[in-house]
């Protein structure tokens, strides 16, 4: 039956209601393309530390444990010669291309690629207005009917989990491996301790890249499944991050505790800037716990009637506190910065009763990944210049990758705006009440 219109929803949030209009959305039945690309994104995951560790030990330039250096512009600190200046900070390498290194190139252009080329076919072969019943949280509106929700759905997410859970054993296991393969590692209770917690930051990181995906529009209703079955996902997935997060942050606790102090983390002053590092990553623990709590406690009466708006809030602080903590994430939380920058452009576009098919839509996904890529180069070359100059402090390049995963989000959403507002209005019929029944 008809339903309401609402907004697209910005991280799983209800947007703005039209008064007055119902509209009629045809569904689209077809093979959602955009599945294929996160199954992609899950190989290109599940591939990168195996090929990177083959590739550093062939004397590639690729950095250590992780691809920081390779991805982040850091040499090898034995090749330096000072905490400051041109080869310094953090041994800084000029990068290849816009401040990108040859690795962080590859990388994105195999990490963005999937979502970018199936938004792109997307938009080619379909040409039917987008699905309102797809996607939409039946739990957001009184009265609202849910969907039925299909056994073949959930056995689709079962699955999805296992793959899951064997892809978080990956990246955990083969990291410790190497590393307890390390004398170092193995010659204490406490430096055990330590490997566990850095292996342990490998699945966290995926998790906290790909987290985000599955509950935003565009993205999260095409890829074969219903919105309760990517809601539950969602949750599973957020759960897991949790559990990972614990790992990481109590192993990397006891260790500086026991090393240097817990106010080590507090004295930035000087070459002592890099503890920054171990400071933001306290401040992200604490932020992903409480992210945690407000999920926990959502169906309490004090934080359900702003849940969804919390949720998002925490969400936002936890992954931007994360980027400043590792700064590889400006690059992999790309996609994620891209879907919800189309997720932005969809509200505004409902806004203006604008009635936006699902071949603009993903043409505007598409848009968006080349958009944030933009965003990224602009900081990053930035980032490149300032890093290069003489007496740059230790503190410096602690700003600009969370300052390119704000860009990438404002650039996605300021590129797909035109493409989505100048969709053709909502046709509409007044309500029952309105029309004098």
């Amino acid at each position: 039956r008809p339903r309401l219109v609402q907004a697209p929803c910005v991280g799983g949030h209800p947007g703005v209601h039209l008064p007055g209009l119902r509209t009629r959305m045809p569904t689209n039945g077809s093979m959602p393309s955009l599945a294929s690309s996160v199954k992609y994104m899950l190989l290109a995951s599940a591939l990168y530390e195996p090929l990177r560790n083959a590739l550093h030990n062939l004397g590639t330039d690729v950095g250590g444990v992780g691809g920081v250096g390779g991805l982040c512009n850091m040499g090898n600190p034995d090749d330096c010669e000072s905490l400051a200046g041109r080869t310094g900070n953090y041994c800084f390498q000029a990068g290849l291309w816009s401040g990108l290194t040859g690795f962080a190139i590859a990388v994105l252009l195999v990490w963005t690629s999937p979502i970018f080329l199936g938004a792109l076919q997307k938009s080619l072969s379909t040409s039917k207005p987008a699905s309102e019943d797809r996607g939409r949280d039946s739990g957001d509106e009184p009265g609202a009917e849910p969907s039925p929700e299909p056994e073949a759905a959930s056995v689709e997410l079962d699955g999805l989990l296992m793959i899951w859970s064997g892809l978080s054993c990956l990246w955990f296991g083969m990291p410790l491996a190497y590393m307890l393969a390390d004398p170092f590692y193995r010659s204490s209770a406490l430096h055990f301790v330590l490997a566990v917690a850095l292996a342990a930051a490998f699945p966290l990181s995926w998790h906290l890249s790909l987290l985000a995906l599955p509950p935003c529009k565009p993205l999260g209703p095409w890829l074969g499944l219903k919105r309760q079955d990517l809601l539950n996902l969602h949750k599973a997935l957020g759960w897991r991050a949790a559990g990972w997060g614990a790992i990481h942050a109590l192993g990397e606790l006891i260790y500086i505790m026991s090393q240097q102090g817990f106010l080590s983390m507090f004295q930035l002053a000087g070459e002592k800037g890099e503890n920054l590092l171990y400071l933001m990553g306290l401040v992200t623990a604490l932020l992903l716990l409480v992210h945690t709590f407000v999920a926990y406690m959502r169906k309490q009466t004090f934080i359900r009637r702003n849940f969804k708006a919390t949720h998002r809030t925490t969400a936002s602080f936890l992954l931007l506190s994360a980027t400043v903590h590792w700064w590889p994430f400006a690059l992999f939380l790309l996609p994620a910065a891209a879907a919800y920058g189309t997720s932005a452009g969809l509200g505004v576009a409902s806004q203006f009763g604008r009635q936006v098919s699902e071949a603009r839509s993903s043409f505007a996904l598409a848009a968006a990944v080349l958009g944030a890529f933009a965003g990224l180069c602009v900081v990053w070359k930035v980032r490149e210049s300032a890093m290069l100059a003489e007496g740059v402090g230790l503190l410096i390049p602690f700003v600009f990758p969370p300052l390119a995963l704000l860009a990438e989000f404002a650039v996605a959403t300021a590129v797909c705006l035109p493409i989505l507002v100048t969709g053709p209005v909502l046709q509409s019929e007044p309500l029952l009440g309105q029309a004098g029944f």
